[in-house]
Order: C-alpha cells, then structure tokens, then sequence
C-alpha cells in the first residue's frame, strides 16, 4: 500500500527527529557510561562465581549501582562520590557488624541479642540524620550506612557464623558497585576525549552574556526610546542573575574536584566577584524601563504645593511651548556631549569582556584538549602570549576612554549652566539628564571592575606561560561538606552563602529574634534583682541607663545580702537558702546558666536534630516487626515480605522539607509501578535465563537514562531502576524461592510504595517544615536585613570623616552577602513549593514578584553605597541633614512594617509615611544647595555634580521599589483600613484641597 506523499513526508521527518534526538542523548559520555555500568552489573550478577561472592543480596549490586554510585559527568565528580561513599559503606558495614557481634554474645533471637540490633539501627539512623541535613554533601554518604545497616541487622539476629559472612557479602556488593561504575566512566572518557569540567566555560560564556545585556543597555545612554519589547532585556537581565548565582554553585563544586590542568580554579576564582558586581551595575545603573511615552524635559514627579521650586518636579504638568523646547533645547545638548565619549567608553568595556572571554577559553579549555592529545605546546604558549598582548591593549585603551569620560563629564553641566543664564530663571532640568548621569556613573564602574578583571586575566595568562601540566588536589574541609552536590538543595537556616558558610561574627542581624528576645529580657530581668553581670565576656555595659542601675542596686542587695547571713544561725533554713541564693546568682553561675539557656535554645529549634529525629523514629516504627520474637507473625511477615525495601525506601525519600518529599515521593511511587510492571514482564518473558535477563536489565536502563539525564521528573528513574533487580534476579539468585513472579512484583511494589507513603505522613504530621511556611519567615528576616543595610549605608554618609573604618566595610559587605544568600534560598523555596499539598492555594507568583523586589532593593543600595563615595558631602549631606533623616526614616520604617507583615501575617497599616514625598523634599533642597555652589562658583563641583544627581535617580528607583513592595505586601496581608470613604483619599497619598501631608495609603480600591 502506498502511502500519501505527506503523511510519508511527516513520518521520514519524525523518524529523523527521533533518530537525531537519540543520537543527541545517547551517543554521549554520560549516558553511554551508564548503560555500560548496568550492562556489567548485571553480568556480574548472572555470573555464578561472582553472584555467590554476594550470597542472598547480590542482586543488591544493581541497586547500589543506581542508589549511591551513579555515573557522573566527569573522573573528579565520580571519584569524589566513590571515595565519599565506600567510606560511608565501611563505617556502616564496621558499626553493623560490631553490633552484630555484641548481639551473637548474647545468643541467637534473644531479647538481648535483638534490643542490641534495634538500639543500634536506631542510633545509627538517628546520627546519619544529624549528618544528612547538617552536611549536605554526605547525604548519600548516610544514606548508603543506613543502607547496609538495615540489610544487616535485621537479618541473622544473634547467630555467630553469620556475624562475618553478610558482613563480607556486602562489602563485595559496595566495592562492585563502586569498581563498575568507575571502570565504566574510564572506558568513555577514552573514547570521548575532552574536558567536562564546566566552571570555566561557564565563565566565559557569561561574560558573553554580559556584553548582549551592555549592548542592550546602551539606548539609555542617549536617554532614548528602544524599539525593542522590555521583556527582552529583562529576561536577558533575569538570565544574568540566575547564571551569576549558579556560577558560585558550579565554583563550590569545581573546587574540591580532581583536575589536571596548567592552571589552578581559584586563579579566576575572582572573576566570580567581578561578575556579581558588572551586574549589580547593570541592573541600578542600566536596567531596562519601559519606552518614554512622554516628550524629553517631561517632569517625572507629580507636583507637590507647598514645597520649595525643584528642577524637575514642581514644574507645571503643561508647561508652555517656549519652555518645552527650553528643556528639550537643554536635553539635547547634554546628550550630544555626554553621548559620544560614554558610547566610545563602552565600547571598551565591551572589547575588554570579550578579551577576558577568549583568554578563558584558550587557558583553560583548549589547552586541555591540546595537551591531553600531546599536541605542541610552543604554539599554546605563542598565541597566550598574543591574547596577553590583547589584555595589555584592552587596559591602555580603557584607561584612556575613561580618562576622556572623565574630563566630559567634570564640564558637561557647564553648558546647562549658560542656557540657565541666558534665560535668567532657574531652567528645569529634565528626566533624561538624570538618566545619563546615573548612565555614565554605572560605566566609570563598570570600568574599573573590568580594570580589575584584566588585572586577572594577566596574572592568569602570565600563570598559563610559566607553568606546567600538572594534577591539582581537592581542598577537603567542613565547609566542603556542607556545599550541597549535583541536585541536592541546602535549605538550612544558617548562612550557607554559595558553598561558604559565614562565621558567627558579631553583627546584630545574625542573631535570631527569639535570641535577641531572650538577651534583653535577661538584662532587664538581672537589673531587677540587682545583679551586676555581662552576657558576653569581655564586654562592659554601656555607660549609663542599666550599667548604672546595676551598680547601684548591686552595692545594696550586696550590703543587705551580707547582714542577713550574718544575723542568721548556721543551722537555720534561712541562712541555707539565702547561701544558695548567694551560688545561684554568682558571676559565674549567672554565665553558666546563660550558656545553658542558648544551648537548649539552639538545640530546641534546631532543624538538624529534628530531622534525625524523624530519620529514627521512622526506622524504628518500620522495623520494629523485624525485632519481634523469631516465629511471631510480624517477625515472619517481615522476612517474607523483605520489610527492608520498605525502610530504605523511606529514607531515600525522606528530604529535609516537606515539599521536597512530596516532590521526590511521588515521583517515586510511578517510578516504582513502572519497575514492578516492567520486570513482572522480563520475567514471564525470560525466567532464569541470565542473557535474556541480562539484555532485558540492560535495554530498561536506556529509558532510564533518558528520564534521568533528560527530564525534569529525574527521582522517577531511580526506583524504577531499583525496583527491577530484586524482582528480576529473585529465582536466579535463589533458584528454592517458592514465590511467583506475580506476587513477587506485587509485594515489592507494595513495600518501596509503603516506604514512600511514611515518608510523607512522618514529614507532613512530625516536624513539618512547610515551604510556604519557611518563605514567609525568610521574606521578613531578608527584609530585616535590608533595613539594617540601608541603616549602616546611611550611618556612614554621616560619618564627618571620609574615611571608612575597614570594620563598618566588613559589615556592609557582609550584609550584602548575607542578603544575597537569604533571596537565593527563597528562590529555591519557590522551586519546592509548588509540590506541597494545600487546601488553600498559594500565591506563587506574588511571591515571585516579592523576590525579584528584594533583589532590586539589594542592587539599590549597592548602587548607593558605590555612588555615594564621590557625591558632594557638603551640599547634598552637610546642609541637607534634616531632610535626609526624614527620607531614611521613610525607607526604615516601609521596611519594618512590610517585615513585621510577613513574620506576623498581619495587614499593614492603612497609612505609612510618603518615601515619594520625603524624597520630593530632599531633592529640592540638594538642588537649591548644588545650585546656590554653582552660582558662587560656575565650575565648582565637576565630576562630583554627576555622581549627585545619579544618586538621586537611584534614590527615585528606590522609592519607585519601595511602592512596589507595599503594594505587593498589601495584596498578600491586606491593609488595615479604619478610612473606607472614597472621597477623603486617593490611593497612593491623602489629598485634602490639593495639599499633600506626607502620607502613602496602602489601601486598594479592589479590596
């Protein structure tokens, strides 16, 4: 039969898409080495003398082989996981026997024997729990003593000749496993040649990313409309920032990997840094906004009575048409002097990113495929001598660009100057100007991070030159184990910032609310019975207030404490209680109670111990049948029904949040129907012939994979692969097993779904940490911590000396790391929420929104701390003092109410204090100040004018923020309105005649 010519058309075409696609996912390392390792696992299964070096539990070599020692993408991942895992296994395997031996002491199936085995599992599993949540990089390290743990201390209770024997089988499974795994990725990496390390392509492609969002930008040099939707350049915009965040993950991880190179990971560890901060300039200083609907000189702020004239928000809403061509007039020839110089300067920045992009390429990518296939590496070494000659250029031609910028920009306004003159009246100063002031502010920052990042780039090639190939060791350390690996997520609550975890240094916004809670009740709760002591030692108490009241009431409890010992017999109840009381509130005693207090705190809501606690309690109620007397009925069911899969399946399942476990819990159970379906099949198909089995295992494996390596449901691979062996290999390893294939399948399947099942009943009902719950928490401590940002970047404009201590720079850049952290696990928050079942919906994209808020806030400040060392101090601080502690005030206490919303879910107030208008205020007054300067002197201020007037865009963008984020807070929490009539307000500020007080209403009209 023929077919028609497009239906022939359209099935050559899915054939070759398909085809294709095969070849895309298959005729790589990876997944070609991970059927290869099934493919000898399964051999050395089906292989008679080899099956019998792992007596009843060979079988278990498949799914080691997929649990614990999986395929990675490169020889330092596998080799990291291998070592990381055997050793896991040999401690398992040492405390198991041990306690099996203790056990035999006893004799076989006593009640001694067996109290030993469960105290054991359970002290076993409730440290592996301790272990998996508090150093994420050894989860499947516990998860693999557990493992064993489980295998061997349910079975054989008590008998002596067993105690070295299943000891020994499973050592031989482990090694196997391992031994396969490893040999396997061996064999593909000769046949595919090539580095996999991933952190310096990654780098160098995000300075490619770099320079599409600068070119992008640069319409708002020009303060000129783009034709291009702003959606693109959020999103490449959005992209930098999720790329900028993994490419400290890929870091954490890349670093304590095996490598061998010329050159070492930490030489272009800095541009890490570099990277973070071209984008924080980017993002305040270029970020994409919306087309300019409005005529250039258009004032941006509404006007506002009552206040002094300002340049650009107080003007008329329909100025006439001699003064709009005035401002437009003034627009342009700002434009046309600023223009060509910053386009000139950022062209440079351009050609320096891509001069740092093609050195990373060439010293660490390409020498790597050259030197391993022994090519010469005199040519290497000539074109990493051009490329430094490339680095030397690209810094000489910066330098001049920003030097010519420079002198632009200190001259620029003198032009404005005369125009204002000419007219004599103070002109209005338009929107656009503002833009290309905080435009050209982003690019002098720009340059000098790409200063540095050239710097880097000759140390790097000067390294490349002078060294040799050679083997680069991994930096083992606890920080190392606490960076979570490959698709694990870190969600605890301590500062774990990227794979480096902070030190409990003193700064006011680590300290938990309850702690601070409890050290001023303590205080104040010491002053009362007139104890004199200090919580921190060392540390006197400020001078003044509770110092002094504890001087005084000291010396008289001291004095009336005495006499009454001295008037009491010794043998009295009173001179015994008033002794104790003297030993109960002793300086010492006080600190030891102190002490105590934080540790049962910190112990009581530690997340870590709560975990193990689960991880215990689960495997002790599951195995607890296994621990019955020898011919209960419990006991019994437990052997036929091997319990054991139902254990371990919990713990594979069991994750540190609730959400997680959902997500992996269900994914697991259709991953273990689909196994149970498939191998009842091989089963009846093939029986106990070991090539048909062999083939069938190995044939499953290749779905496997492609769920694994190219889905996003990746743990519904794994217990499908797990599920297979036991079922398959049962009659082959155990040819007396009386069980049908049916049965078999079904029992297997009913006992890894059970174990999934507990999972989720012992995380959603014992300690549940609910996503949701730990978002909400989260969004108020960031926002704490943004305030206190905010508050230290303002403490320092204050400062009357210049000069910043290196202590209050510590701070500030450690609460911006602090931050960074904090919205990168909300971010990971939003990933798992979605998985948690809720009667009520959750709002996921306000939440979205709440984050990339924070972000902006964080960028914000950033930009205001770098601006702010060059503004004119005297006539935008000095004189400007009162109106600037009101703008500060305004932002603090947004702040704090949107914080005090999330941490007690609770409205907001109907009216805040106006940031918008406090703003209004202040630039008026600093306008008035910059232009009573420039009248007494025409040239006074030069470069330092720019930077004033970019802090006052960014300080804008940050009211503009701000509103945003009430708004997004009062869609969540609501507002708690006693003003409903719609007559008296409008919704962003209370208008009584046209007159506006200063007040910002968080009440929507669609409530």
């Amino acid at each position: 039969m023929k077919l028609p010519n497009g239906l022939a058309r359209g099935i050559c075409s899915i054939l070759r898409w398909t085809s294709s696609s095969f070849a895309r996912c298959f005729l790589a390392r990876r997944p070609l080495a991970r059927l290869l390792s099934t493919f000898l696992c399964s051999v050395v299964i089906a292989i008679r003398p080899f099956s019998r070096l792992g007596g009843q539990y060979a079988f278990l070599v498949l799914a080691l082989k997929e649990l614990v020692f999986s395929v990675q993408e490169n020889l330092s991942q596998q080799l990291e996981l291998t070592c990381l895992n055997i050793l896991g296994a040999l401690l398992g395997i040492g405390v198991s026997t041990l306690a099996k031996y203790l056990a035999s002491l006893a004799g076989p199936d006593t009640t001694g024997a067996r109290t030993i085995c469960a105290v054991f599992l359970i002290l076993i599993s409730f440290l592996a729990g301790i272990t998996k949540s508090r150093l994420v990089r050894l989860q499947l390290s516990t998860r693999i003593s557990c493992f064993i743990s489980i295998w061997l201390l349910t079975n054989d209770i008590g008998v002596p000749d067993r105690v070295l024997v299943d000891s020994s089988y499973l050592l031989w499974i482990t090694l196997s496993a391992a031994v396969i795994c490893m040999v396997s990725l061996l064999t593909m990496m000769v046949v595919f040649r090539g580095s996999s390390t991933n952190f310096e392509s990654e780098t160098a492609s995000i300075f490619a990313l770099l320079q599409e969002c600068l070119s992008s930008s640069l319409y708002r040099i020009g303060a000129r409309e783009t034709k291009m939707e702003v959606t693109f350049y959020r999103q490449l915009h959005d992209q930098l920032l999720r790329r900028s965040i993994m490419l400290n993950e890929s870091y954490s991880q890349a670093a304590f990997e095996l490598r061998i190179g010329r050159l070492s990971l930490q030489s272009i560890h800095p541009f890490v840094g570099i990277i973070e901060h071209l984008r924080r300039e980017l993002a305040w200083g270029l970020a994409p906004v919306k087309p300019l609907r409005s005529a250039p000189g258009t004032p941006r702020s509404p006007p506002i009575p009552g206040t002094p004239d300002t340049p650009r928000s107080l003007r008329s809403a329909t100025p006439s048409l001699h003064e709009y061509f005035s401002r437009v007039h003034h627009d342009l020839a700002f434009v046309s002097v600023l223009e060509p110089p910053a386009l000139e300067l950022a062209n440079a920045i351009l050609e320096a990113m891509n001069t740092v992009e093609r050195l990373i390429v060439l010293t660490f990518q390409k020498s790597y495929a050259a030197e391993v296939a022994s090519s010469s590496s005199e040519n290497l070494q000539v074109e990493a001598g051009s490329h430094k000659a490339a680095v030397h250029a690209a810094e000489r031609k910066l330098v001049v660009t920003r030097d010519s910028m420079r002198e632009v920009l200190k001259h620029v306004f003198d032009q404005v100057d005369m125009h204002q003159r000419a007219e004599g009246k103070k002109a209005h100063l338009p929107k656009e100007i503002f833009d290309c002031s905080l435009a050209a502010i982003a690019l002098l920052q720009m340059t000098q991070e790409m200063g540095r990042a050239l710097q880097v780039a000759r140390q790097v090639a000067t390294s490349y030159e002078e060294s040799k190939i050679r083997l680069w060791y991994p930096r083992v350390s606890l920080q190392w184990l606490g960076v979570p690996p490959g698709p694990f997520i870190s969600d605890d609550n301590g500062e774990l910032v990227y794979g480096l975890r902070l030190a409990n240094d003193d700064v006011g916004t680590t300290v938990g609310a309850d702690e601070r809670l409890t050290i001023i009740e303590a205080r104040q709760g010491l002053a009362e019975r007139a104890y004199s002591f200090t919580l921190h030692k060392g540390r006197p108490l400020p001078a003044g207030g509770l110092a002094a009241r504890y001087k005084v009431y000291a010396a008289a409890s001291a004095s009336k404490m005495e006499l009454r010992l001295r008037a009491a017999k010794v043998w009295s109840w009173r001179f015994w209680s008033g002794w104790m009381g003297k030993v109960w509130s002793s300086h010492n005693m006080l600190r030891a109670r102190v002490w105590l207090s934080k540790r049962y705190r910190s112990f009581q809501h530690s997340n870590h111990w709560k975990h193990g606690l689960k991880n215990a309690v689960g495997v002790a109620v599951l195995t607890f049948p296994a621990f019955m007397p020898a011919h209960s009925a419990g006991r019994e069911w437990f052997q036929d029904w091997r319990g054991q899969w139902m254990t371990i399946s919990y713990l594979w399942v069991l994750e540190t949040n609730t959400g997680a476990t959902w997500r992996t819990g269900y994914l697991r159970l259709f991953g273990t129907l689909l196994g149970a379906v498939y191998a009842y099949v091989t089963t009846i198909i093939c029986k106990n012939n070991p090539y048909g089995l062999v083939a069938m295992v190995t044939a499953f494996d290749i779905l496997i994979t492609w769920i694994i390596l190219n889905t996003s449901v990746a743990p519904m691979g794994c217990p499908a692969s797990v599920t297979l062996p036991p079922i398959v290999f049962a009659h082959y390893v155990s040819p007396t097993l009386a069980t049908s294939a049916l049965k078999l399948s079904s029992v297997r399947a009913v006992m890894i779904a059970a174990g999934i099942v507990a999972a989720l009943l012992m995380n959603s009902l014992l300690f549940p940490r609910h996503c949701r719950v730990l978002f909400l928490s989260d969004t108020s401590r960031t926002l704490g911590l943004l305030s206190s940002l905010y508050l230290t970047l303002s403490h320092d404009m204050f400062r009357i000396h210049r000069k910043r201590i290196h202590e209050e720079m510590r701070k500030t850049l450690k609460l911006e790391l602090q931050i960074r952290s904090a919205l990168y696990r909300l971010t990971t928050l939003l990933k798992t929420m979605d998985n948690e079942l809720s009667l009520l919906p959750k709002p996921l994209r306000h939440y979205r929104e709440m984050v990339i808020v924070m972000q902006k806030l964080l960028d914000l400040m950033t930009g205001l701390r770098k601006i702010r060392e060059n503004i004119p101090r005297k006539e935008t601080v000095a004189k400007v003092f009162k109106e600037r502690r009101e703008f500060m005030s305004c932002v603090c206490i947004i702040l704090y109410a949107c914080q005090h919303a999330f941490r007690a879910r609770e409205p907001l107030p109907q009216f805040l204090p106006s940031a918008r208008h406090a703003f209004a205020n202040l630039e008026s007054h600093v306008q008035d100040c910059i232009r009573q300067a420039r009248d007494e002197e025409p040239h006074a201020l030069g470069l330092s004018l720019v930077y004033a007037f970019a802090e006052q865009e960014v300080m804008q963008n940050l009211v503009d923020t701000l509103e945003e984020l009430l708004e997004l807070t009062g869609r969540l929490f609501g507002t708690s309105a006693w003003l409903t009539h719609e007559s008296h307000f409008s919704r962003t500020s209370t208008m009584e005649e046209g007159h506006d007080h200063g007040w910002y209403s968080t009440w929507r009209q669609d409530e």
